[in-house]
């Protein structure tokens, strides 16, 4: 391909000068590989000429560049399974073309800053008044969309330097001007141009006041153009100072908007008015609050101020609380044969920082402020040493507790304070829960506003437990299920919860309603296994590589940049809609052949790797940068089976921590009548096997003794009607006596594969069946069930417990 011009004249009608400067800084030629890199950013090359003409118009000095260059040196990527996919930002990413120039670097430079701080859509407006404020040709301004595009492309460059954290830190150490809402667009526009001029000598000292984006200005002239700052608040005390005042660049005052009218404007002061009743451009801009972020050491201080130390003052009740949290999510993980009426189906915390000891070392390696209040870690460990039961007497009594020491509006009827400390100890719960899943650079810092989210989400979970619509104490206390209660939400833990807390406490923006609606698209659950918020990726570990173990299903990482698929880069990822177990133009899978009689040794020497081949397909949804993203796994004689990884990795922490073996006492005897699979995956009504599972009375258990990862998937893929059961190192006797157990309510909530369980399959014997929760009970008859499917597991292979 030749060469491509643009750009070539200008406009007379417009100022010469700001003219010229944009044409040079437009008229340049490209390949096309660098198309190629445009499109898969979905930046125009018009679009990328005004980035170049804005971000010319202000100048880093070396210590601008040296961090500009630590911060794109030091970006990452992962590939995904068989290197379909790629997080981050990666060697053919459209950054790199942009960093070819220092003008380039200043766009980049521009862009992830505003984008760190604003919403994207914010981001873009504030480019678009540039634009305009420069006075270059509107006939060459790009669209709305295109700059946020070009914004999009920069995010998350600046995610793990100090630069959010240094306009935090422009706040002052406590949170007086709540940083919410953003101001108007244009104002931020013309005090950015003043820093400019001020970077290229034209201006020697600007003076910017008003609300909560004074921060942003100045610590995007403290970090990105290392100007001297100074910052104060309206009653004139200091939050930030570099230099002496003789030498300072930028003069930042907070006031309030009543008190803006009353200040005499001059040509080196620029006013920062809140949007509020001015009209908004356009209706994206309603998530206009600001994002700061904030050190994990002191955040809690930080956000919640004397309510959080008040509560520290309760280091009895506090401790209590959260170790007996730990006690019975250890509990849940490992099995336990009592666990009261907690779902086991619901429980997802399998990953070993979250539950017992992991949980509390998690709690001090996370919140290190809370490790230096005394007594707190003695009494979190006291409380994981108690039985199950007491712990969960525990949690009763430090929430009740709790309350009565607590002063907001939901505790203390009359008063006016919003901080709720019953709320807080829920979120910090949540957060510990949620990041011990988590893997991520420990640069990647929360943003103040996802802090507050959890507690404010935390905070309406604990009004409404009263209410006699709402969740139990202990279900609202640990956000588990439980038997007979909230089955219809039971779903949204492994639905939405693994992505969307992340996402939240990171971002400081809320996602539920984002998936929610992808299900009325579809018309079903399509399972979202990776997004971007913010200039961050978030991917479930399914798509590194497709697993039966729940400690992978649960795990979620975080990584600055994009999704990318070959030269194009996306947002979001999802399971297709629609795929088919038994494509019409493929074989069917092989029928199953099994083997009766067996002593459970026998498992070992009948355990067996199949020679599985498997591939990871992406396909582009209808809707603008979304993936379908699944895996083909083809079976040995030809079949084809579609593994959708978000379903499995869901299945996976479904059919996890439902066996429970105490490994004493345990003995030879099958207590059920098993049968090994040795072949074959389908258990038709016409095969020899359902002959074998319709042949006598009382349930039956087929075992698929699979040494192979992947095997383990397809066959929790293929069977959709009966239960399934990821064994870990539970013994095989303890397993069959679990599937006869009819009193055994663990199976009773939030089974959304099936909407029966089946203790028998044969007409005219006993069958003991129970509702699962939900809308939707089969009226299919007992025969079409096969018996319960259990698959053993690989972790473990010792088939009896200790005696």
């Amino acid at each position: 391909m030749g060469d491509l011009y643009f750009f070539k004249g200008y406009d007379p009608g417009y100022d010469l000068t700001a003219a010229l400067r944009y044409v040079s800084y437009s008229i340049w030629s490209t390949s096309s590989v660098t198309l190629q890199r445009f499109a898969s950013a979905g930046v125009q090359p018009i679009t990328f000429g005004a980035g170049l003409a804005i971000a010319s118009a202000f100048t880093l000095d070396r210590v601008g560049k040296e961090r500009m260059h630590s911060a794109m040196e030091n970006l990452q990527g992962f590939w995904s399974f068989e290197k379909l996919l790629f997080f981050g930002f990666g060697a053919r990413s459209f950054l790199h073309v942009m960093a070819d120039a220092q003008s380039g670097v200043n766009c980049i430079a521009l862009c992830s800053a505003l984008s760190e701080v604003h919403n994207e859509h914010a981001a873009a407006w504030i480019l678009d008044d540039l634009w305009k404020l420069y006075g270059y040709p509107p006939q060459f301004l790009p669209s709305h969309s295109q700059l946020t595009a070009l914004v999009k492309a920069c995010s998350g460059v600046l995610s793990r330097t100090e630069f959010s954290h240094i306009c935090g830190t422009m706040l002052g150490h406590t949170l007086e001007i709540v940083p919410t809402d953003m101001s108007n667009v244009e104002d931020i526009a013309k005090a950015l141009r003043g820093l400019f001029r001020v970077s290229q000598g034209e201006l020697a000292r600007i003076t910017v006041m008003g609300g909560n984006n004074c921060a942003f200005i100045a610590g995007f002239a403290h970090w990105i153009l290392n100007l001297k700052v100074y910052v104060g608040d309206e009653a004139g005390r200091l939050i930030y100072q570099d230099s002496d005042l003789e030498e300072v660049q930028l003069v930042v005052t907070y006031c309030r908007e009543a008190s803006l009218s009353l200040i005499q404007i001059s040509s080196t002061t620029y006013i920062l008015r809140n949007y509020d009743g001015m009209f908004l451009r356009n209706q994206t801009i309603q998530e206009s609050n600001l994002t700061f972020r904030t050190p994990w050491d002191g955040c809690l201080t930080r956000v919640f101020g004397t309510d959080f130390t008040a509560l520290t003052k309760a280091p009895t009740i506090l401790g209590g609380f959260l170790g007996s949290v730990a006690r019975v999510y250890q509990a849940l993980a490992l099995g336990e044969s009592d666990v009261g009426q907690f779902s086991r189906a619901t429980f997802i915390n399998f990953v070993e920082p979250s539950y017992g000891i992991g949980f509390i070392n998690s709690v001090v390696s996370t919140f290190p402020e809370l490790d230096r209040f005394t007594g707190l870690l003695d009494e979190m460990q006291l409380a994981l040493n108690v039985s199950f039961k007491e712990a969960v007497r525990i949690i009763e009594r430090t929430v009740l507790d709790l309350e009565q020491l607590c002063q907001c509006d939901i505790c203390s009827h009359g008063s006016t304070t919003m901080i709720c400390k019953v709320a807080l100890a829920f979120s910090i719960r949540e957060m510990v829960a949620t990041l011990s899943c988590v893997t991520r650079d420990d640069k990647i810092l929360p943003a103040v506003r996802g802090i507050d989210m959890v507690h404010s989400r935390q905070r309406i979970n604990w009004q409404c437990q009263s209410k006699p619509t709402g969740r139990p104490l202990l279900a609202t206390a640990l956000d588990l299920g439980m038997e007979g209660v909230y089955g219809k939400d039971a779903d949204r833990i492994t639905k939405f919860d693994r992505l969307s807390h992340p996402m939240e406490l990171f971002s400081g923006y809320g996602y539920h309603d984002r998936y929610l609606a992808v299900d009325q698209i579809y018309g079903g659950p399509q399972y979202c296994t990776a997004a971007v918020s913010s200039g961050l990726c978030y991917f479930l570990d399914c798509l590194r590589s497709i697993s039966s173990h729940a400690e992978n299903a649960r795990t979620v990482h975080i990584i600055p940049g994009p999704i990318q698929m070959g030269d194009k880069q996306f947002y979001h990822a999802y399971d297709p809609p629609g795929i088919s177990n038994e494509p019409s133009t493929e074989p069917a899978p092989v029928q199953a052949d099994i083997l009766e009689g067996f002593q459970p040794t026998s498992i070992i020497r009948q355990a067996r790797q199949f020679d599985l081949k498997i591939e990871m397909l992406g396909t582009e949804s209808a809707a603008e940068r979304e993936l379908m993203v699944y895996y083909r796994a083809t079976l040995p004689g030809g079949p084809v089976i579609w593994l959708l990884p978000g379903l499995n990795s869901k299945k996976v922490l479904r059919a996890t921590g439902i066996l429970t073996c105490k490994h004493m006492h345990c003995t030879e005897r099958l207590v059920i009548p098993c049968a090994l699979v040795r072949q074959g995956w389908l258990v038709s009504k016409e095969s020899d096997v359902r002959t074998w599972v319709d042949a006598s009375t009382g349930p039956k258990c087929l075992i698929w003794p699979q040494m192979d990862d992947f095997a383990r998937c397809v066959a929790m893929r293929l069977h959709t009607s009966g239960h399934i059961l990821v064994r870990k190192n539970e013994c095989i006797s303890c397993c069959t006596a679990l599937l006869i157990d009819a009193d055994d309510r663990r199976w009773s909530d939030g089974i959304s594969e099936i909407s029966m369980l089946v203790y028998s399959t044969m007409n005219g014997i006993e069958s003991r069946t129970r509702p699962v929760a939900g809308d939707l009970v089969d009226t299919r008859t007992l025969e079409e069930y096969p018996a319960v499917i259990g698959i053993t597991g690989e972790q473990d292979h010792s088939l009896y417990g200790q005696k």
